[in-house]
């Protein structure tokens, strides 16, 4: 970032560094989220949960509860039209009917006059559970035949050997969204027996055919509409919620409001699948690729959601950023009854690549070379294949990015620490003699865009009247600054300053999810277009009106200029009144999936790059850490606005450094232990360290303004970063992520699966 950039709220146009448009509501605590809805006459949703991992159900008794006063509705599984959705296979219970296959599994909903009444006869629901043997390890669920999807595939010479060979086993533990907004949102009847659901959500039109197909209702019956999001990360494109509260509502005729714990959120939703990946490197004594063996094993829960997706891309990335000409990798999603696992930030790829970055380092390690030179041999280039036999054919700015990284000034070692730089912080018991400093280094690679023939574009509208454009796109807002971006991308292309945008509902035309780093790089085409088709009908209209060739005015600042750059009329006066709108749809080109190894189609849309070179302080004496910098160089192909793309950097940094150094959402007998943030850390502001970032722009190809997206890639390098410098202070091996301070002071051990022999075994 450059040193003294600062925001400017009027700043105009893609490059420009400016301020969010909703900055001073969120911090005057004026912004209205999901969980400061509300409605005229609203009633209170409550949902009775599992308290097993796996049961038959017997009787499930809503008789108490429905004649308490108050409570206006108590709905079991026989209630549900259809009892079952989900957004790839709909093998999810919208309410439990005959069995419960994880804590938190829904299986009554209650609405009543007020919170706590609504609570209260959720706990007055009676059921009566058999419990069964739960299935809690993924190496036992592999055995048992419990896989949603095996990948394997081979690329070069499967029998290829290397001079020298390093391997290991690692582990990433499950992580937990974290957002700051619990799940809540509001339902309500429409009059005319079809139903309102406002609440956070990434990808409204993929939960609208959900929720009518559950209800037994035609789509256009059904309305989702987004509000304001306190975070997201992946978490919010699961629906939780919203079919209880459809439900409820149209049972009572009245608004039913949804707001959940901190706990419920956690039991209720999904969350980042626990990883057990093997990988060995085979390379040449002077430190070459030459084979890359791999096993991969995502654990996830009883119902399917993504994990084809997780599984899929955790196989194709496991190679990292570099060319290896030959590889051997397979891959198992198993079912568990753990609780529920899906997209989170980094989707399926945060795990590979911190087994790719850290067995790595144990190449380097064996070879004896330093690993930042070990990885720039290696780095893929433009005309190299991937593993997956896709041709990388789109800029590939490997070497730029870590050069970049490791550019950067690195901190003072020696002088006066302030309190809160300690390892452990201000009050920390650390001492001097026993801290150690350590730098390590990272790269990284990251699809951009869904993936293996997933649907990939968007639809934006946009109008112009009296000098003002307005943008209608279903693309979700949920904190990483589309809006802004969606703006910016308006005014350079239109050529006027006043430009807005409005939420997003399935009342509008269809727009990419907001996942996989993709909205601004597929929704921002979409209004790109529309802009330009607005451009070209306002042109057109004062030409034909002044006389004047169209082809020889433009748009700035404003006002209609000729090729002389001379202003001729304000965009209001030539106008004339009237309102000029284009609505554009773009699509990103065609991918295919993993099998279809002969298809000329790529699995990825595009990819993108970075580097990381962390430094870190360890107390070697009682495991405390302290992440003292972190310099960051990143591929973008353009920077719509730098402040906002080093904010995406910081923040995907900081949570990768989460999952690191403490974020462990801990299964006991399938029961999650660790559900409040009293027990599952997350960094506060004072564990954050220093970010610097750098930017890498080589545009990419097709795109408006050459834009790729950036924003899960952060994630995605910060934890094989954080413990590569780790390992160099410590000179420890760990092998997973989270390295706890009991893990680095020796009190506990780090071991890989149970049977540390799984990915050996052969399996039927």
């Amino acid at each position: 970032m450059k040193k003294g950039l600062v925001t400017d709220p009027d700043a105009v146009g893609v490059g420009r560094p400016r301020r969010r448009q909703d900055a001073h509501a969120k911090v005057r605590g004026e912004f209205d989220y999901a969980t400061d809805l509300s409605a005229p006459d609203m009633l209170w949703g409550a949902t009775v949960r599992s308290v097993h991992p796996h049961a038959l159900l017997g009787s499930v008794n809503l008789d108490a509860a429905r004649r308490m006063p108050g409570v206006r509705a108590v709905l079991g599984a026989a209630d549900v039209p259809n009892n079952s959705f989900g957004m790839i296979r709909s093998d999810t219970p919208v309410l439990a009917a005959d069995r419960v296959r994880y804590v938190g599994e829904p299986i009554a909903i209650v609405a009543a006059e007020d919170p706590v009444l609504a609570r209260r006869a959720a706990e007055a629901v009676e059921v009566e559970y058999e419990p069964l043997t739960a299935l809690l390890d993924p190496v036992s669920a592999l055995r048992a035949g419990a896989v949603y999807r095996h990948v394997a595939f081979t690329h070069g010479d499967p029998q290829a050997v290397g001079d020298v060979q390093a391997e290991g086993e690692y582990l990433t533990a499950r992580q937990d969204h974290a957002f700051l907004a619990p799940d809540a949102g509001i339902a309500r009847p429409d009059g005319r027996g079809g139903v309102e659901i406002i609440g956070a959500a990434q990808w409204v039109h993929a939960e609208r055919p959900q929720i009518a197909a559950a209800l037994g209702l035609p789509e256009e019956m059904v309305l989702v509409r987004n509000s304001g999001i306190g975070g997201a990360f992946g978490g919010r494109v699961s629906i939780i919620w919203q079919l209880h509260g459809a439900l409820l509502a149209l049972h009572t005729g009245r608004p039913v409001n949804f707001l959940y714990s901190r706990t419920e959120t956690m039991l209720a939703r999904y969350h980042r699948h626990p990883s057990r990946i093997w990988v060995r490197h085979h390379a040449t004594r002077d430190g070459r690729l030459v084979k890359l063996e791999a096993k991969i094993l995502l654990e996830d829960g009883p119902y399917m959601h993504a994990s084809d997706a997780g599984i899929g891309n955790s196989c194709s990335l496991i190679q990292g950023p570099y060319a290896i000409p030959n590889a051997v990798v397979e891959g198992w999603s198993v079912a568990t009854n753990n609780g529920m696992c899906g997209s989170m930030r980094g989707f399926g790829v945060v795990e590979p690549m911190f087994a790719c970055e850290s067995n790595m380092d144990n190449l380097a390690r064996v070879l004896g070379m330093d690993g930042d030179e070990l990885r720039r041999i290696n780095a893929i280039q433009r005309g190299d294949r991937w593993i997956f036999n896709q041709l990388q054919d789109r800029p590939t700015p490997t070497h730029p990015v870590m050069t970049a990284a490791a550019a950067m000034p690195l901190p003072a070692e020696s002088g006066p620490r302030h309190p809160v730089d300690r390892p452990g912080g201000v009050s920390s018991p650390a001492r001097a003699q026993y801290i150690r400093r350590g730098i390590g280094f990272a790269a990284a690679a990251k699809n951009v865009c869904l993936s293996e023939g997933a649907q990939v574009n968007s639809t934006a509208t946009v109008s112009l009247r009296d000098g003002e454009a307005v943008i209608e796109c279903a693309a979700a807002e949920v904190g990483q600054g589309f809006v802004g971006a969606a703006v910016q991308i308006a005014q350079s292309t239109l050529g006027v300053t006043r430009v807005r945008i409005g939420g997003a509902s399935t009342a509008m035309a269809p727009a990419a999810t907001t996942d996989g780093q993709q909205q601004t790089m597929t929704s921002g085409p979409a209004i790109d277009r529309a802009a330009a088709a607005v451009k070209r009908q306002l042109l057109d209209h004062y030409g034909r009106e002044c006389g004047l060739d169209p082809t020889e005015l433009d748009i700035r600042d404003d006002s209609v200029v000729d090729r002389a750059g001379r202003r001729l009329a304000s965009v209001t006066e030539a106008g004339g009144g009237r309102q000029f709108s284009a609505t554009e749809r773009f699509d990103q080109r065609r991918t295919r999936r993993l099998e279809d190894v002969d298809s000329p189609d790529p699995i990825h849309v595009t990819m993108d790059f970075s580097a990381n070179r962390c430094v870190v302080d360890v107390d070697t004496e009682l495991g405390l850490v302290k992440v003292v910098q972190m310099d960051v160089a990143q591929d973008v192909g353009c920077v719509v606005n730098p402040i906002a793309a080093h904010g995406q950097v910081a923040g995907g940094s900081v949570m990768g450094m989460g999952l690191a150094l403490m974020e462990n959402l801990q299964a006991v007998d399938g029961h999650l232990r660790n559900t409040d943030f009293s027990s599952y850390l997350i960094p506060t502001a004072v564990d954050a360290p220093a970010i610097n970032t750098r930017f890498v722009e080589e545009p990419e190809p097709g795109i408006s303004y050459g834009i790729k997206g950036m924003g899960e890639l952060p994630h995605v390098q910060s934890p094989p970063a954080v413990l590569s410098a780790l390992r160099a202070a410590t000179s420890l091996q760990l092998p997973a992520a989270p390295a706890t301070a009991e893990t680095i002071a020796g009190i506990t051990g780090q071991s890989a699966a149970d049977d540390d022999q799984w990915y050996r075994r052969e399996w039927p």
